[in-house]
């Protein structure tokens, strides 16, 4: 199994923070009404529990979906409310039909995202094959804004198409100006191999802090195999050009093998 996290802005003092747990689909008994059961707990800097959170749910999938888990594994969607700060996710799944237990030790930081001039979410990331792997519970809040479900693999087959979520928070919405979004694939010898540039006005914000969403499309069709670096970069106009990003690394190769983030 392998575990992603993704933090966004919530409510209050709290961050959402998108979790997702991917299990191989061979581990798991699948007849129908079998049971499986997933389960994460936050520790903080001080080792202290500040949220956990048990989630059973029974397995009775159709022919074709059973086979689809069998292929490409399962994966399962959920929020965690976390406040700014270090953690330490330890993620457990339990296929309670068989007694097999799998866990992940996961280490996130949730930024505060109201301190900052400018400041932005996690990266949610899919592509065209990845996303084919069923999901159980998908993500609501991302539905309308991803072709497929967020995935935690970081090795991508050639010809596939990478898709990504993020979210840019101003917080200088008062005064009007404009935030420049870009997005570029770096080879590992630093070679820029794909940009695409993106321009958001503040007037979208009404004048309240609040959070850009930005979507993007990569075609990998065009890059050979190898190591590359995604970076979503936002950057004001505004001032002293406050600027914030985000990087993931993955890999193209013939074979996509799974690699958690």
């Amino acid at each position: 199994m392998q575990v992603f996290a993704a933090p966004f802005k919530g409510t209050g003092a709290n961050a959402s923070v998108l979790l997702g747990v991917e299990m191989n689909g061979k581990d798991l008994t699948l007849d129908a009404g079998s049971k499986l059961q997933i389960a994460y707990v936050a520790i903080d800097g001080k080792s202290q529990v500040k949220d956990s959170h048990t989630d059973q749910m029974v397995l009775n999938l159709r022919p074709e979906t059973k086979a689809a888990v069998v292929r490409t594994g399962l994966r399962a969607l959920s929020r965690v409310p976390l406040p700014p700060g270090r953690y330490q996710l330890r993620v457990t799944a339990n296929d309670l039909t068989s007694r097999l237990v799998g866990s992940v030790l996961y280490d996130l930081e949730v930024p505060d995202f109201a301190k900052a001039p400018l400041a932005m979410s996690g990266i949610a990331l899919t592509s065209l094959d990845s996303s084919r792997e069923p999901t159980i519970r998908p993500d609501e809040e991302l539905k309308q804004a991803m072709p497929g479900p967020p995935v935690g693999i970081r090795v991508f087959p050639p010809n596939d198409e990478l898709a990504l979520f993020a979210e840019v928070y101003d917080n200088q919405a008062a005064t009007k100006h404009s935030v420049d979004i870009t997005t570029t694939v770096t080879s590992d010898e630093g070679k820029v191999m794909y940009k695409t540039e993106d321009t958001r006005e503040s007037t979208e914000l009404e004048g309240k802090r609040g959070g850009y969403g930005y979507g993007a499309r990569v075609p990998l069709k065009e890059l050979p195999n190898g190591i590359y670096v995604l970076k979503v970069e936002a950057r004001s106009r505004l001032g002293q050009s406050a600027s914030v990003d985000r990087q993931i690394q993955f890999r193209i190769a013939q074979t996509a093998a799974t690699q958690s983030q």
